[in-house]
């Protein structure tokens, strides 16, 4: 039974090429021997560009400043990192990127702004 198994792994090694020294490749008679011709694969634009939904900037943008704020505060992040990445490339392609980072950065200024005030109320002994 063992020698069936070794039979058969020798078998399935027929159809990969064989090697010259020069490094081109020849393939064996029972991997060439099927038949057809080789086909092209043609990759056209859309015709059209795809539209946004509705929706799609405010929702991305309260995803974004959820992940902004959980990181800013040193929390976990709800969202799959991949998922919001894409979402910003989307939003940029679609030339939205100039009211993403005008709200980015007021997310930002508002969270050092609390932070500065938290310093300026706290109590210095002297």
């Amino acid at each position: 039974m063992a020698e069936d198994t070794r039979q058969d792994k020798r078998a399935s090694f027929s159809a990969i090429p064989d090697h010259n020294t020069n490094g081109m490749a020849r393939t064996s008679a029972l991997a060439s021997s099927k038949s057809g011709a080789s086909k092209k694969l043609v990759i056209k634009n859309f015709k059209d560009r795809p539209k946004l939904a509705e929706n799609y900037t405010e929702d991305t943008w309260l995803k974004l400043r959820d992940a902004v704020g959980a990181i800013q505060n040193s929390t976990s992040i709800k969202y799959n990192l991949e998922e919001l990445y894409q979402a910003v490339e989307n939003l940029c392609s679609y030339k939205v990127s100039p009211t993403l980072y005008k709200q980015l950065r007021q997310v930002c200024e508002d969270h050092v702004q609390a932070q500065i005030q938290q310093f300026r109320e706290y109590p210095f002994f002297l």
